[in-house]
């Protein structure tokens, strides 16, 4: 988490600040199952936000608290925040959607978009279940079938290693980019706050 904290810090933090990331307190445990440190950003993240917050009180004359970021509601809040009462929530993924085996390897399709999906359908054919599909990828060799079902409209990737990811171009494009990209625009009328109060929010 302090690799992700030091970077969000430089991106975040000017050279006038006084606070420093590291005094950011973690609690609780847990981690959200994924093959990335999903958690540890989002420690990070809601870390970095209250720790700016305790700046923003500072400079209206409040003294803040420690700062301090549980991973386990972290992880509750990057995972999923919405619970329904009395109403039933919608299936997130389309049926098609999911990974595939070509012949030479796994390609993920994205089909919950109707043009997605039309438009990988127009690749792999018109039946639109599941069976039909993984037998239509497994004729392909991924990287072709991936290059025709964009080439149609739609959204599919090859699924490669860490280490492929970083030798393609989209990868090294990516690894050139901060965690976070911060611009001030001068032309923006900062808001005006009002004086006094014991919360900033």
């Amino acid at each position: 988490m302090m690799s992700m904290l030091s970077q969000l810090a430089s991106a975040s933090l000017d050279d006038h600040s006084r606070l420093d990331a590291s005094s950011i307190v973690q609690t609780g445990d847990g981690d959200l199952e994924s093959w990335f440190a999903v958690t540890d950003l989002a420690v990070a993240t809601i870390g970095m936000a209250g720790l700016m917050l305790a700046e923003f009180a500072a400079l209206r004359g409040i003294r803040a608290g420690r700062v301090s970021a549980d991973r386990r509601l972290a992880s509750l809040w990057f995972e999923w925040t919405l619970r329904p009462m009395d109403w039933t929530l919608l299936a997130p993924w389309d049926p098609l959607a999911g990974d595939y085996r070509a012949k030479d390897t796994w390609i993920r399709l994205r089909t919950n978009a109707p043009a997605h999906r039309a438009a990988t359908l127009s690749v792999l054919g018109r039946q639109a279940h599941r069976t039909a599909v993984s037998r239509a990828v497994a004729l392909w060799e991924a990287e072709p079938l991936e290059a025709a079902i964009v080439a149609a409209g739609g959204c599919a990737a090859l699924m490669r290693s860490s280490q492929d990811w970083k030798r393609h171009p989209q990868g090294e494009a990516v690894a050139k980019e901060p965690l976070v990209a911060w611009a001030e625009h001068s032309s923006v009328e900062p808001p005006r706050l009002g004086s006094g109060g014991t919360q900033p929010l």
